[in-house]
């Protein structure tokens, strides 16, 4: 069984926005990128959850807007 160093076990349950160490019942995983956040620092919109608002809204309305080609009209 490989041994974990100390602080290994605190990022688990450490927020990445506030650094909160939270139980393991309050942190969930940001769809978009992928860090762990607790209930206290996160963005809802629609029906989910997100870590960000720019994680929010990359996935809710899109990435990059990619609107070189089209008119302004």
């Amino acid at each position: 069984m490989p041994f974990l160093d100390e602080d290994e076990g605190v990022r688990a349950d450490q927020c990445s926005r506030c650094e909160r160490i939270c139980e393991p019942a309050e942190m969930e995983t940001c769809p978009v990128c992928g860090r762990r956040y607790c209930s206290y620092c996160r963005y809802r919109i629609g029906s989910r959850s997100y870590c960000s608002r720019p994680c929010g809204d990359s996935f809710f309305f899109g990435g990059d807007v990619d609107d070189e080609g089209l008119s302004e009209e």
